[in-house]
């Protein structure tokens, strides 16, 4: 009965490895607003409307007071216009509101050098913002952790009949030991989409301080 439960699992793996590559994608073309909170999905929508509003009628009172409520008096005003006014949410919107609890602007109130801006990862740990995109090296990952996952699984079908008799691989004949690695690669690809989409918040946010002083 166990190896019945096995190979289900198994089956279940190979599943949710084929569901992680279509979830980043899809989390990086349509989904990426999914990952804000509700908090920030009214802030989104309201500093867009703000924004709009302020370069078509330079009311910049209102826009300065929602700006200075959702991420803070000292930050930047024209930073955020040009965040807020981007027609495409997800490039500098998105990623600044989702981590804007972690920039620090070393006492540089206008926020607007590159170089004065660090990134609380931890308490103890800063950076300055990521200037190298790594999203297609962990994309690439994702997806061959998912042909890792259907691989093991086949030869999991296959060692039924032709058991390997090399003992640095007969752990493959145990479809137990296969299971809990491809549970391993799974969990690897999980952790890996979260970094991915946090180093690109963090990379996105350092073309958007680029931009603006530029």
């Amino acid at each position: 009965m166990l190896i019945y439960i096995v190979f289900l699992m198994i089956f279940v793996g190979v599943t949710a490895a084929l569901y992680q590559v279509y979830e980043i994608h899809y989390n990086i073309n349509v989904g990426n607003d999914k990952k804000l909170s509700k908090a920030d999905k009214s802030r989104l929508k309201v500093l867009s409307d703000q924004a709009k509003t302020a370069q078509q009628n330079h009311a910049w009172a209102d826009f300065d007071q929602v700006a200075a409520n959702a991420l803070g008096p000292e930050f930047n005003r024209d930073i955020a216009l040009v965040a807020f006014s981007e027609g495409e949410a997800g490039n500098y919107a998105i990623p600044l509101l989702r981590r804007k609890r972690r920039l620090s602007f070393n006492g540089d109130p206008d926020g607007a050098e590159r170089s004065h801006i660090k990134v609380r990862h931890l308490p103890f740990w800063k950076t300055t913002l990521p200037h190298i995109n790594i999203r297609a090296a962990l994309i690439t990952l994702v997806i061959v952790n998912c042909f890792m996952v259907q691989l093991l699984a086949a030869m999991t079908i296959y060692m039924i009949s032709y058991p390997i008799s090399t003992p640095l691989l007969a752990w493959l004949n145990e479809p137990l030991s296969v299971m809990l690695v491809i549970y391993a690669f799974i969990f690897m690809s999980l952790l890996v989409s979260k970094f991915d989409r946090y180093m690109h918040d963090l990379y996105q946010l350092g073309k958007l301080f680029k931009k603006k002083a530029v």
